[in-house]
């Protein structure tokens, strides 16, 4: 993901100090309790299954977006993986305590009324990105007590879940 590294690099650049304070990683959504490694495997084979009209890959276009999560916003570009809550089983919508979908491929992260997510920024072109090679994982997110509350961040991701393989079917 070289082409997201020089976007954060970009935006660091330009005044978006949160453009480091998040893994490379799209936020699908804030639950009350983490998923069980189980639930992961289903949501995994649930989002390839997304994939299939696209070849099996992921695409994110060069227009950026923001997902408002509480006090803070994901801010990157849009994947492809709809906007509907239909890709989490019931029993996950039960811990969903807000969506992040449609997600985005989380290049910056900004506080609520952060004045360096300006027009200028908005504007500023994405890299347009294809891949295939996913995974899924619990993330916890939590400001730092010192620093700046609007890009200060700890995180810890637990273990991954990798979507299946994509399966490409030959026409016989």
């Amino acid at each position: 993901m070289n082409h997201l590294a020089r976007y954060r690099e970009k935006l660091f650049s330009l005044g978006v100090y949160g453009a480091h304070s998040f893994p490379l990683a799209a936020p699908l959504a804030r639950v009350s309790r983490p998923f069980t490694r189980e639930e992961l495997k289903e949501l995994a084979a649930a989002i390839r299954g997304l994939t299939k009209e696209n070849d099996g890959k992921f695409l994110c276009g060069a227009v950026s977006a923001v997902q408002r999560a509480g006090e803070i916003s994901f801010f990157g570009p849009p994947l492809n993986l709809g906007e509907g809550e239909t890709v989490f089983s019931p029993a996950q919508r039960e811990k969903i305590l807000k969506s992040f979908l449609p997600a985005v491929l989380c290049a910056a992260i900004v506080g609520q009324g952060n004045s360096t997510l300006n027009k200028n920024i908005l504007s500023e072109e994405a890299p347009i990105l294809s891949f295939r090679v996913a995974a899924l994982a619990n993330l916890s997110l939590r400001p730092l007590e010192e620093g700046d509350t609007a890009y200060s961040f700890e995180w810890r991701m637990g273990p991954r879940v990798w979507l299946p393989a994509h399966k490409k079917v030959k026409n016989v």
